[in-house]
């Protein structure tokens, strides 16, 4: 049993640190517009959005067949195999349609991995170790993210843009080691697979998917605006803001840590994020500095780090096991939308109060994420007094 865990944590890591790697292509954007001068520059930019939107349908889909008409395994494996083979076939490809296309099917592979990860984690572990195996999710993702944005610069540098896909080569060991090692968990019986997820489930998994959405638009305003304040501020050049940006991932590595000694507080660890992330932004909408911008973006890595295995832990932890593939797709999904729309609706706000974008949309964030943070902690004070009610009721029965 502890060999089978062992196994199962191997094959979680390094599904783990697959999660972000479409982000290696996200440096090379400008050599691909100059290799395709006649191609429009939102044609260019579909090739970092492309796979997040084809995700979210596959992701969908596999939530409703994962363990039930199809292995978790199998999935894996098949998610594996269309990441790496798409994944590295734009090396050998001229035409940019075609390209595209290669990574619209990256997005597919994407989407069968993203709802497999915590169902298979909180069936096969319990207790702290579930929270202890998050965290390791978190890390890893995190150090994945920075190895392939890295990498991708580096490889477009010094051999082209092209170069740049042949990092996906990395996916290979993963394929491997979930091939080999990836025990598949307790099958669910023939009644857990015809069940239907009640209306009573849902109300948990969409507030934790509503919470999601919030936390995924507000933060995609650091990597969207973060360029734009650092050259209006005269704190450097693109060069300055992506090292702040790489701040931002290296930090997310120190919560992902941070979350195994905190899961202890609840929902209140969630809160606890967001006050990170609110003082992170409140940092960096007041910057002076550049450094004190840098001190902001490593608050906002944090809080990110603490959240990404703290909203999983805690919507596996309150729903039955049959319905945990199809929470973890509707969750991604609530993320994903987050993320596409966060441009969008934060540059409405902006300009219902008369601001251009920048530092307004940081403080935008600032006072949601305080918001959100007061959520939590009354939450958890709501619950801690439930609980002793209930305890106090039992002792008077008795």
């Amino acid at each position: 049993m502890i060999q089978n865990k062992k196994a199962t944590s191997y094959a979680l890591v390094a599904l783990s640190f697959l999660t972000l790697a479409s982000s290696a292509v996200s440096p090379v954007l400008a050599s691909v517009g100059e290799a395709y001068p006649d191609i429009p520059s939102t044609m260019i930019s579909l090739l970092t959005t492309i796979p997040s939107l084809l995700a979210i349908p596959m992701t969908l889909f596999c939530g409703q067949i994962a363990g039930k008409k199809v292995s978790y395994r199998t999935l894996t494996v098949c998610g594996l195999t269309c990441n790496l083979i798409s994944g590295i076939a734009p090396f050998f490809t001229n035409n940019f349609y075609l390209l595209l296309l290669w990574r619209a099917l990256f997005g597919c592979g994407t989407g069968i991995l993203t709802p497999l990860i915590m169902p298979v984690m909180m069936s096969v572990f319990q207790g702290d170790e579930v929270h202890r195996q998050a965290s390791l999710n978190a890390v890893s993702t995190n150090i994945g993210a920075v190895m392939f944005q890295m990498l991708g610069g580096v490889a477009c540098a010094w051999w082209g843009w092209q170069a740049t896909f042949l990092i996906y080569i990395v996916v290979l060991p993963a394929l491997l080691i979930v091939a080999r090692l990836m025990p598949e968990p307790p099958a669910l019986t023939e009644e857990e697979k015809s069940k239907k997820i009640p209306l009573s489930l849902f109300r948990p998994i969409l507030k934790w998917c509503i919470l999601y959405f919030f936390h995924m638009l507000l933060f995609y305003v650091c990597v969207t605006e973060t360029s734009a304040v650092v050259m209006r501020s005269g704190f450097g050049s693109s060069m300055t803001a992506a090292v702040i940006l790489s701040l931002v991932t290296l930090s997310g590595v120190a919560g992902g840590w941070l979350y195994k000694f905190i899961n202890k507080w609840e929902i209140c660890a969630l809160g606890g994020a967001y006050l990170f992330l609110s003082a992170g932004y409140l940092l960096m909408a007041v910057s002076s500095t550049v450094v004190i911008m840098g001190a902001g973006a490593i608050l906002v890595g944090i809080g990110f780090g603490v959240n990404m295995p703290a909203i999983q832990v805690f919507v596996g932890m309150e729903i039955p096991g049959f319905a945990r593939s199809n929470a973890a797709s509707i969750l991604n999904v609530f993320g994903s939308l987050g993320s596409f729309l966060s441009k969008f609706m934060i540059a409405a706000i902006a300009g219902l109060f008369g601001y251009e974008n920048g530092r307004f949309n940081f403080a935008v964030c600032v006072g949601a994420y305080l918001v959100m943070a007061l959520f939590c902690f009354f939450s958890g004070l709501k619950k801690r007094y439930s609980n002793v009610v209930c305890v106090n009721n039992i002792k008077t029965r008795t």
